[in-house]
């Protein structure tokens, strides 16, 4: 029996994913994005320097003596690329830790405004892995499929013309950082038409895929992806039959309405969604992605941070819906 365990570390308002594909005693780990910087190190009580979630959860596969098979940076926005460049920076790893790793890094961009700057971030872990001869597998984009022992890897996203977008300033593109309707009630949300805005360029650029082992689980992984361009995937792929039972859906770019569409309700039927975000910086989720999740599907929601997800619900909500019931945590 292949078994498919995931683990969701504390990445602030990024996403650092850890699944582990179980076969014959044998596990395979993929590492999904790296989080922002605090992910991998960061200042404590008093100025001190302590390990952040990344950084512990690496010394302890050392320590167990094992490695990360597979490595996806699904594109290079700072939430998930920061704790990586912190990581890479501090201490390369060997090629017998890190095996492989998957990023669409054909660009070329000057480093001019310093590494809080998307384009900059980029740039520099490209520099970093071929100072050290670290290779990776590029041009992962929509309609490739990757076999492995346990099963196999469906990309789903991006497209081929969009692979290699990049921003120049994340915080220009997102415009919906402020929408906390936290305090309005489910079912008066559900009236409105819903309206997704548009998609940002580094987002455009976003990997998403399916992982389907042979034993017929299903885990969608959606990165910040284009809901559009994976809805598209998931109707046009061959091998996925619709709707598609899903055991674990990790939620586009944290659950932003702008990533997220109600059609995709009627194209898969998940047990578990993952929504990664301790909504400080950008808001997320949004509640009007949880409002169709609470009401049209009968799926748990799965939060790293437990305190994002206790303010969301109204009492009225509470005494809608059996909310409480479905909501779990990565703790």
């Amino acid at each position: 029996m292949i078994k498919v365990e995931i683990e969701l570390l504390k990445a602030c308002y990024g996403d650092c994913i850890f699944l582990t594909v179980s076969n014959d005693n044998k596990e395979f780990i993929i590492m999904i994005d790296s989080g922002t910087s605090l992910t991998y190190i960061r200042r404590g009580r008093y100025g001190r320097t302590e390990n952040g979630p990344l950084k512990t959860k690496l010394n302890q596969l050392k320590a167990e003596g094992k490695a990360i098979d597979l490595l996806v940076i699904t594109h290079v926005d700072d939430d998930h690329i920061g704790g990586a460049l912190e990581w890479f920076k501090d201490q390369i790893p060997t090629a017998d830790f890190v095996k492989q790793i998957w990023m669409n890094d054909d660009v070329e961009v000057t480093i001019t405004k310093g590494l809080d700057n998307t384009s900059s971030q980029a740039a520099s872990l490209k520099k970093i892995l071929e100072e050290n001869e670290l290779s990776s597998v590029n041009q992962i984009i929509k309609g490739k499929i990757y076999p492995f022992e346990w099963g196999r890897i469906l990309v789903l996203a991006p497209t081929a013309e969009k692979h290699n977008k990049i921003s120049e300033d994340i915080g220009n593109e997102l415009n919906n950082a402020v929408n906390d309707r936290y305090n309005e009630n489910i079912k008066d949300l559900l009236e409105e038409k819903y309206d997704y805005g548009k998609c940002s360029k580094e987002n455009d650029a976003s990997m998403a895929f399916l992982l389907q082992t042979n034993d017929g689980e299903n885990c969608l992984l959606l990165g910040d992806a284009n809901i559009d361009i994976v809805m598209d995937s998931l109707k046009h792929t061959d091998g996925i039959i619709l709707p598609l039972k899903c055991r674990w859906v990790k939620l586009s770019h944290h659950g932003s309405k702008n990533n997220f569409s109600p059609e995709l309700l009627e194209m898969i039927e998940a047990e578990n969604y993952i929504i990664s975000t301790n909504g400080l910086k950008f808001g997320h989720p949004d509640k009007e992605v949880i409002a169709y999740l609470v009401d049209k599907t009968n799926a748990k929601l799965w939060f790293n941070y437990r305190e994002r997800a206790e303010r969301m619900f109204t009492q009225q909500d509470k005494q809608n819906y059996p909310v409480e019931e479905r909501i779990k945590f990565f703790d």
